[in-house]
């Protein structure tokens, strides 16, 4: 492969691969050079105009002769890794205005779910039973209206809206904050490949970057950025979900908070967000009757029709007991036991399958369930 057919995408995907030169010295670059092209034919002068190291600058020497960069190119295809970037029209039109736009996504998986109308849902990594069940809740709407569901595959709430979202037969994406050679968290791997597989995993980090603190905070700019709104569902009051918020709210897009106990640490979060204007949100047309007006008439329309379709299944006598003594704050699977009658406990384990598979109730960790 010839520099000359090289085109401005793989000289960016080459800088893209340099340690140590970040997202915002690349854009320099191409600034001053007014070309990826150009920069390389003149990197010398250029690195010295822009005080690079020694250790950049030999980096880009190695890497931008033939044999290297057919070399990158071609294990990137082996990763099975696919990368887009502004060059590109598959870019995601929701980035390209945000400030500080992802230069490079690296993606596994459906990347047309990227021009789809999403919402971003984000809240603390340990959830309460409330929590759990309101993620639940919600986002099962969300998708039954048929919107995308984005976060970014933590534990708690992230994790949460990902499962649930692929267990009604929707679509998520999520967004990493590292590259798409490490799983993180290391327990998640099962939930990485079912994303790939019937979602899509993104990320602006090249392949091996691993996962860095300072990398997460960074992500949730484009889990705003793809989102028409943002969803809070639980947080702390110094939870690190409250800067995708802040994010969307710097982006113009709108935020969304789901109330909680007051006596609720995860709480604090939500409320403060509703207490500076964000909406409060107690079901999922709340949220619909915010965003329905960014759809044509005919697509709004066939997405009311979606969601009236989706009617709760009549429940038995029986069933409708179990629903009672459930609460939505969540109880334990003995204290349900506990507060039923004898003829129902021996069909409790029964009745709780089939009301899950109705809808009328939601499973949570621990043996606890909540009504929906």
């Amino acid at each position: 492969m010839e520099k000359a057919k090289l085109d401005e995408r793989d000289w960016l995907y080459v800088l893209t691969m340099i340690s140590g030169l970040g997202r915002k010295k690349i854009r320099e670059i191409f600034e001053i050079a007014g070309s990826f092209q150009v920069a390389i034919e003149n990197w010398h002068e250029l690195a010295r105009e822009l005080r690079l190291t020694t250790l950049i600058t030999g980096q880009v020497d190695k890497q931008s002769n033939e044999a290297s960069v057919m070399a990158l190119l071609e294990k990137r295809e082996e990763e099975g890794t696919r990368f887009l970037c502004p060059f590109d029209e598959a870019y995601p039109v929701s980035l390209r205005n945000i400030p500080d736009s992802p230069l490079t996504l690296f993606y596994r998986g459906d990347h047309t779910l990227l021009e789809k109308m999403s919402i971003g849902v984000v809240g603390s990594r340990k959830p309460t039973p409330y929590g759990r069940a309101s993620c639940n809740f919600f986002v099962r709407e969300l998708v039954q209206a048929g919107l995308v569901i984005v976060s970014g595959v933590a534990y708690g709430i992230d994790a949460e809206a990902h499962q649930t979202t692929l267990k009604a037969g929707g679509k998520t994406i999520g967004v990493l904050g590292c590259g798409m050679n490490h799983v993180y968290p290391s327990r998640h791997k099962e939930l990485y490949h079912e994303i790939e597989s019937f979602g899509l995993l993104l990320s602006e980090y090249p392949p091996h970057i691993p996962p860095i603190a300072g990398l997460f905070p960074e992500r949730n700019r484009i889990i705003s950025g793809l989102a028409i709104g943002v969803l809070v569902v639980e947080a702390a009051e110094k939870s690190g979900s409250l800067i995708t918020a802040d994010c969307a709210l710097e982006q113009g897009k709108e935020v969304f908070a789901i109330p909680g106990p007051i006596f609720s640490l995860m709480s604090a979060g939500p409320h403060n967000l509703i207490k500076q204007g964000a909406k409060l949100v107690t079901c999922s047309n709340d949220i619909w009757e915010e965003i329905k007006h960014h759809l044509p008439k005919a697509e709004q329309m066939q997405r009311v029709e979606q969601r009236n379709g989706s009617d709760v299944v009549p429940l038995s006598n029986e069933e409708k007991a179990i629903v009672e003594a459930v609460t939505y704050d969540g109880i334990h699977l003995d204290e349900l036991m506990s507060s039923l009658e004898k003829d129902q406990r021996r069909m409790l384990h029964q009745l709780v399958i089939r009301l899950e598979a109705k809808g009328a109730i939601v499973a949570l960790p621990g043996g606890y369930f909540a009504r929906r």
